[in-house]
């Protein structure tokens, strides 16, 4: 019968292998990371590109590379907490039978005996703690000693056309025998010491791709004020651009402006959210329309939440939510007969996106701003870098289509609560649907725009530009997440709740910050963050990291296309080691960003390119 056909080892937790639950997966071996460490040092001397790693101004006592025999007992093993990692950089070791040791994101220890065999010791501790001892109490973001100096991810390339090169396509050249020391010294460094004093085992994977994503502060570099100010004439190009959220938002005005991704840049790589406007002129609106998603796919059936209570009801039909979306009396009602405020849950699915809505893929595609950082193939998009056997990651595009939030009492509830992303996202306002008997709420909209902090620049897009206001957003900078994380504890404890320690008031997504909360924040840790309204044809973009919510002004339709930036980069690593500590139940737990075959094939790609090109450095 079938469990003598296919009777394998089973997984870390009991799980049997089921052969239709089964993915093609790429093994690395370990020398693999060795050499393309010793050839990222080569490469980096010869194009006098700055290091960013452990063993850049420290001397190690060199290990040896592991050997042939130790490789293929490595490769052999495989295993990582409680499934096969889908196409994983390199498989961890079935080591044991019990659960490594886990680690909150509060920094709290858990332990749990291992047993390996001598030949596999070293790697005993791949899947375990955090990256490095620096930040191992805040595994998210690395916190710089001068927060207003910029932060530096991947380093950048001593020349600029190299640098445009970069991340075109690239063959890795044949592996040398230069024999650096990179990932030997790497290895010594990286063991913290126990509580006996002895060196504690080294995490190497972790270590690895710690080193490539390191923040470092950028020391000469002049410090920058807050509100970043960038003109046309400093910065060398026509961008036409304003200033929101009291000059620390950037809003780009033409969504097609070759240049913007230079402007863009100095600001996303601070960390910074951006808004670009006036996407909806070059959309074709008629395949946005509700009527047109009521017409393709109105009997489908779908799972609807109800914003206010984030009760999931079950049995509707899409036709249902579409009937609703701008005529008040067509919704669903609660047992009291009061219309509801509700949301698609999840659709369509992700991966069904281009499938079901080519036409609107096209159209969307082909007018999204900042292509560089936004198309599958951009080229400062790294997760392009996936080489094509690979099962792809799910970037989207993703649709958020939810009514509005009105009342004073709305204002308490969020249509998205707080949460953040693993990798980066553009968000597009693509429709504003004014419900009917809604076009006299003007004044209620208003109320709620300046209840959340809006500016007054903003304020006048509503009232003195009649522009459609569709989405309020408040979004806090990565290096305020575990700041945010202690006060929602905070507050949770006062109101007599329990805190879980494989659960997160942030990823659970269990909170939204209404204005009392809010100022709290402000007043207590020092966290401020920009407050945004998302109009018809705004283009929202959030990093990596983000923490973020969203409160529905009128119905809306948004398009959300998700991204890996250079800048970025280093937030999506730190947020699949923090995932990784979630109950295992959660949406979040497993790596579905792929991050470190991202990481790995973006460095391959680019060290191929220069390389390819070193010929070029002898010239005149």
């Amino acid at each position: 019968d079938d469990s003598d056909t296919f009777s394998w080892f089973k997984c870390v937790k009991g799980q049997v292998h089921e052969p239709e639950n089964l993915m093609p997966t790429q093994i690395i071996p370990g020398r693999a990371l060795y050499d393309v460490g010793d050839i990222v040092h080569s490469v980096r001397t010869k194009w006098g590109i700055k290091a960013n790693c452990p063993c850049a101004n420290k001397q190690f006592k060199a290990l040896s590379k592991p050997t042939l025999k130790e490789d293929s007992k490595q490769n052999l093993v495989a295993g990582e907490r409680t499934n096969l990692q889908h196409n994983s950089l390199i498989l961890s070791p079935q080591v044991t039978t019990h659960d490594p040791p886990l680690k909150s994101a509060t920094g709290s220890k858990q332990t749990a005996s291992v047993n390996t065999s001598p030949s596999l010791s070293w790697l005993s501790n791949l899947t375990s703690g955090n990256v490095n001892k620096e930040n191992k109490e805040k595994p998210l973001v690395p916190v710089s000693k001068n927060d207003n100096k910029p932060l530096q991810t991947l380093p950048s390339l001593a020349k600029p056309a190299a640098a445009l090169q970069t991340f075109n396509s690239a063959i890795l050249t044949p592996v040398s025998n230069n024999n650096s020391g990179f990932l030997r010294n790497l290895l010594n460094s990286s063991g913290g010491k126990t509580d006996s004093g002895l060196k504690s085992t080294p995490k190497i994977l972790d270590d690895i791709f710690a080193s490539l994503v390191q923040n470092r502060t950028v020391t000469d570099l002049p410090k920058k004020p807050q509100g970043l100010t960038i003109k046309p004439t400093i910065m060398g190009f026509d961008t036409p651009h304003y200033w929101l959220c009291d000059n620390r938002l950037l809003c780009l005005q033409d969504p097609n402006n070759e240049s913007n991704w230079n402007v863009f840049r100095e600001c996303w790589k601070q960390g910074q959210p951006v808004m670009v406007s006036g996407v909806h002129h070059n959309l074709n609106a008629d395949l946005w329309r509700p009527e047109s998603f009521r017409k393709e796919f109105g009997q489908q059936e779908v799972d609807l939440v109800n914003c206010r209570t984030n009760e999931i009801i079950t049995g509707a039909t899409v036709g249902d939510f579409w009937d609703g979306f701008e005529d008040i009396s067509s919704r669903l009602r609660t047992e009291e007969g009061e219309p509801m405020v509700l949301k698609l849950k999840d659709w369509p699915p992700g991966e069904d996106f281009r499938d079901m809505m080519p036409s609107r893929f096209d159209d969307l595609m082909k007018n999204i701003p900042l292509p560089e950082y936004t198309r599958r193939g951009g080229k400062l998009n790294l997760a392009s870098r996936l080489p094509n056997y690979f099962v792809r990651p799910d970037l989207g595009p993703k649709m958020y289509n939810a009514y509005g939030l009105i009342t004073p009492e709305d204002r308490k509830y969020g249509t998205t609560n707080l949460h953040l992303d693993v990798s980066d996202a553009a968000n597009v306002m693509v429709y504003v649907g004014i419900p009917k008997g809604q076009a006299d709420q003007e004044e209620e909209v208003l109320k709620t725009i300046q209840d959340g902090d809006a500016d007054e620049l903003t304020i006048k897009r509503f009232t003195e530009s009649r522009e459609k206001p569709g989405a309020l957003w408040h979004i806090y900078a990565a290096k305020d997440t575990e700041k945010i994380r202690e006060f929602l504890k905070k507050v949770a404890e006062e109101q007599g709740q329990e805190n879980p320690v494989d659960h997160d008031p942030i990823h659970d997504q269990s909170w939204y910050l209404d204005r009392s909360l809010r100022k709290r924040l402000h007043q207590e840790y020092g966290v401020q963050g920009w407050a945004i309204v998302q109009f018809l044809g705004d283009v929202v973009f959030i990093p990596a990291g983000a923490p973020h919510q969203v409160h529905n002004l009128y119905s809306c339709i948004k398009v959300a296309e998700d991204f890996v930036s250079p800048e970025h980069v280093k937030h999506c690593f730190w947020l699949t080691q923090e995932f990784r500590y979630l109950s295992h139940t959660h949406t979040n737990h497993e790596d579905k960003l792929q991050v470190k075959n991202v990481i790995y094939h973006a460095v391959k790609d680019a060290v191929g390119i220069l390389r390819a090109n070193e010929s070029s450095l002898s010239r005149p």
